[in-house]
């Protein structure tokens, strides 16, 4: 069994989850994750998710709390020697109904990568009655491709997002972010651990109002096998 503690800390906020996989079972895989409100007041329901997987096919997850089940399948396949991977992903709730009310909304969405060739991939998100999609390009620089440049433009905003991630011998990466929309400047630093985890410190600035503070996030993980 495998289990991964998460730790994060945002301004004065702190939080934590946790996540227990249990061994395979033939191709498929189970894990439950947790956050802190289910232990905050005792075992609860609170933050729980339960997953069921079968990897690269679909995924199924559960929150117990509330009901809400998303699906989720994946396919690819070979389009003129061209790697076609697609992913249909539906959210929704079982709860029962509550008299007088609204149905609790269903989100789907499809997204559909076609990899060119190792350094270059083009991606299409379109999340249905959205009016718009998210169109990504992904293009890795030099021969080990250590640089990652992905810029996204938005159809139904009209808006640009930029990312340049750089990564380092010795598990170390960079990468910083820019959203035109919002004028949001994104930094983060990321380490894996020798002991089987990984450290994220992130930083963003509002350039629209360099008044603000910029707001500091650091996160860490661990990996323990029980």
């Amino acid at each position: 069994m495998k289990a991964t503690l998460k730790g994060r800390f945002d301004g004065d906020k702190a939080t934590a989850a946790t996540t227990l996989a249990l061994p395979p079972a033939g191709d498929l895989r189970f894990k439950a994750s947790a956050t802190e409100a289910t232990f905050t007041n005792g075992p609860s329901l609170n933050g729980l998710t339960l997953t069921l997987e079968k990897p690269g096919a679909f995924l199924v997850d559960v929150k117990p709390q509330n009901r809400d089940v998303r699906f989720q399948f994946m396919n690819s396949a070979l389009v003129y020697d061209k790697r076609l991977s697609l992913t249909y992903t539906h959210s929704t709730s079982l709860a029962t109904a509550v008299a007088d009310a609204p149905p609790p909304p269903s989100r789907t969405a499809l997204d559909c990568t076609l990899t060119v060739d190792p350094a270059n991939k083009l991606t299409l998100s379109h999340a249905l009655g959205s009016g718009g999609c998210r169109v990504k390009y992904s293009y890795a620089h030099g021969v080990d491709r250590l640089t990652t440049i992905e810029p996204v433009f938005d159809t139904k905003t009209n808006a640009w997002e930029f990312a340049v991630t750089r990564k380092f011998q010795g598990g170390d990466a960079v990468k910083g972010t820019y959203h035109a929309s919002t004028k949001l400047l994104g930094l983060e630093w990321n380490k894996d651990s020798l002991a089987g985890g990984s450290f994220k410190v992130a930083a963003s600035f509002d350039l629209s109002d360099q008044s603000k503070a910029p707001k500091l996030v650091a996160e860490s993980t661990w990996n323990y096998e029980i």
